[in-house]
C-alpha cells in the first residue's frame, strides 16, 4: 500500500502532468448494456483512449458522486465500497487502497470522466454483476449472466446447519476441511458472483467468509464459529445448488418457534402493489388540490390491470378504495401472499414548488438529505400513529429506522437477504421511466421506509413526481401519464422475471 504522502505527490505529478501534454480530443458515446437494455452515456476519444462519464454511468447502475471541488475531489460509493479521485491525477483510493489508471481523471461540463480500459477492471471488483469493456463495440457490458456460481445461503436447521451454493448449471465441485474449521469448494468452471457471495457473511455463524476466482476455477471459503466434525454434501437440481449439511449433534434449535417460511419462492409470481397513503391519510396535496393518495391509486389501479391481463402473475393490492390501511397491515397483506415483488406508489412533494421528476427508492439508510427528507415524510403517518398509540418504548427520530440497536440487526437481515434483487429491480424501473416519461429523471436512490422494512421479498417504493409542482400535478391527474408510469413499472416486472425466475 502506497503512504499517504506518497500517493499525495503522485496526485501533484499527475495534475502537472495533464498540464503539459498537447492532447486531441473527439466527442463520442459509449453504450451500456444492462438487463436486456442499453442505454448511451457520454465519452470521448483522448490520443486513442476512451474515456466515459462515470457521472452518467451511476445514474444507470447506482452509487453516489460526492463533489468537494474546492480540493478538486471527487468520492464514488458503491454499496460498501468508496473510490476517491483527483481531478487529473491518473491516481486514486479504493478504500483507502491506493491504484493506477496510467490515464489522469477529467472533468468535462460537469461530468466526471475515466479511462474506460484501465478503470473498467476496478469497477468489476466490487460490482456485483460483471462488468466487460468491449472497446471494439465501444460497449461497456453489465452482465448478470456471465456468472454461474451467483449466491450462497446459511441456515440452521435442527441439528446443525445447512450451506447452499447457487448454480446455474450442475457444475463439478470438491469439499474440504482445513485448519481453523474453514469448508472450502472448490468449483471447477467456476465463475463466482463474488459481490452477491461475499454480501451473505453472517457473523451468527462464520467468523469469515472468501470467494477466490482463479482461471477455470472458483472456490468459495467459509470459515465457521463451530467445529466441521461430521459432514456431508450433494448436488441438487431443482434449482442446481451444492448443499452441504454440517452435522453438530449439540446444536439446539426449538423447532415449535420457528417461523412459517415466507417470502418469494423460485417463481415471480406473486405481485404486491401498494397505493401510497389512503383514508385519513391523504398524502401529500397539490396547489391545485390534487391528494396524492387519489393519484397513486389510479395508477396502481392500472398497473393491476395491466398485469392481470397477461395472466403471468398474481396480483395483490394493499388498497383498492380510498380507505386506511396502516404500514403494518401493509407489510402483512405482502408477507402472507408471499409476494415475489413488493412495489409501493407515490407522489413527492417538496417546499420549492419548482422541484420535479421521479424517483425510485429501495431500503437502505439514506445517503443525503433529498432521500432522507422523502423516507421522513413517508414515514410521517407511522410516526403519527406511533405517538398516538405509544404502546412501545421505541422512540424513532426522522426517519432514522436503524438507529434503534434491535431494529439495526433487523434491518440488516432483510437488507442483506433481498438488497441486491431490490436495487436490480429499481435499476429496471429507473431504466424504462428514462425511455417513457418525459419528466426529470432523479435516478436510483436508497432510503429507510417502514413500509419496505417489514416485507420479506424484493421490495420498491416509487415516487412517480411532485404533486407540489403545478405542472407535475396536471400530469399526475392526467390518464395518460398514469398509464405512462404504470407501463413502465410493468415491464420492468416482466424484465426482473425473465432474470430472476428459476
Amino acid at each position: 500500500m502506497k503512504s499517504v504522502s506518497t500517493y499525495c505527490k503522485a496526485v501533484f505529478a499527475g495534475v502537472v502532468l495533464t498540464c503539459l501534454v498537447s492532447i486531441s480530443v473527439h466527442a463520442k458515446t459509449v453504450k451500456v448494456t444492462i438487463s436486456g437494455g442499453s442505454e448511451k452515456i457520454e465519452a470521448f476519444d483522448r490520443d486513442g483512449i476512451t474515456y466515459f462519464s462515470l457521472s452518467e454511468f451511476a445514474e444507470i447502475v447506482g452509487g453516489l458522486l460526492d463533489w468537494e471541488m474546492v480540493g478538486h475531489r471527487i468520492s464514488y460509493v458503491l454499496d460498501t465500497s468508496r473510490f476517491d479521485f483527483v481531478i487529473g491525477s491518473p491516481y486514486f483510493k479504493l478504500n483507502e487502497q491506493a491504484y493506477n489508471i496510467t490515464f489522469p481523471v477529467e472533468l468535462r461540463d460537469g461530468q466526471l470522466y475515466l479511462p474506460t480500459e484501465t478503470f473498467i477492471s476496478y469497477l468489476d471488483q466490487v460490482f456485483p454483476q460483471k462488468i466487460i469493456w468491449d472497446n471494439d463495440k465501444t460497449t461497456i457490458r453489465v452482465d448478470s449472466e456471465y456468472f454461474n456460481v451467483t449466491d450462497l445461503s446459511i441456515s440452521a436447521k435442527a441439528n446443525g446447519l445447512l450451506i447452499e451454493i447457487f448454480l446455474t448449471s450442475a457444475l463439478a465441485y470438491e469439499v474440504f476441511v482445513t485448519e481453523g474449521n474453514w469448508v472450502n469448494v472448490s468449483i471447477r468452471d467456476g465463475k463466482l458472483n463474488s459481490a452477491r457471495i461475499l454480501s451473505r457473511r453472517n457473523r451468527r455463524y462464520m467468523y469469515d467468509l472468501k470467494a477466490h476466482q482463479v482461471d477455470g476455477a472458483g472456490q468459495v471459503s467459509i470459515r465457521l464459529k463451530r467445529k466441521v466434525e461430521n459432514w456431508h454434501h450433494k448436488l441438487q437440481y431443482d434449482p442446481p445448488r451444492i448443499q452441504i449439511s454440517i452435522v453438530d449433534e449439540g446444536f439446539e434449535i426449538d423447532t415449535a418457534d420457528t417461523p412459517a417460511i415466507i417470502g418469494p419462492d423460485d417463481k415471480i409470481d406473486v405481485i404486491v402493489i401498494d397505493p401510497g397513503h389512503g383514508g385519513k391519510d391523504s398524502g401529500a396535496v397539490g396547489r391545485g388540490g390534487k391528494r396524492e393518495k387519489d393519484a397513486v391509486l389510479a395508477i396502481s389501479k392500472r398497473l393491476a390491470k395491466l398485469i392481470r391481463k397477461d395472466k403471468q402473475f398474481k396480483v395483490i393490492m394493499t388498497r383498492d378504495r380510498d380507505e386506511t390501511v396502516t404500514l403494518e397491515q401493509r407489510a402483512k397483506i405482502a408477507n402472507e401472499a408471499g409476494a415475489d415483488l413488493f412495489i409501493s406508489i407515490h407522489a413527492n412533494s417538496s417546499v420549492r414548488r419548482s422541484v420535479r421528476g421521479w424517483n425510485v427508492f429501495y431500503l437502505a439508510p439514506a445517503r443525503n438529505d433529498s432521500a432522507r427528507a422523502v423516507a421522513q415524510f413517508e414515514n410521517s403517518a407511522f410516526l403519527r400513529d406511533k405517538e398516538a398509540s405509544p404502546s412501545e418504548d421505541t422512540n424513532y427520530e426522522g426517519d432514522d429506522l436503524f438507529a434503534d440497536p434491535v431494529l439495526s440487526i433487523l434491518n440488516e437481515m432483510i437488507m442483506t437477504e433481498f438488497q441486491a434483487e431490490s436495487h436490480d429491480f429499481a435499476k429496471m424501473v429507473d431504466r424504462e421511466f428514462r425511455r417513457s416519461l418525459k419528466t426529470p429523471a432523479r435516478g436510483v436512490d436508497m432510503a429507510g421506509f417502514f413500509v419496505l422494512n417489514s416485507v420479506f421479498a424484493p421490495s420498491v417504493l416509487i415516487e412517480a413526481g411532485f404533486i407540489s409542482n403545478k405542472s407535475e400535478e396536471k400530469l399526475l391527474k392526467g390518464k395518460k401519464y398514469q398509464q405512462q408510469v404504470a407501463e413502465g413499472i410493468y415491464r420492468a416486472i416482466k424484465r426482473f422475471k425473465a432474470k430472476y425466475e428459476q
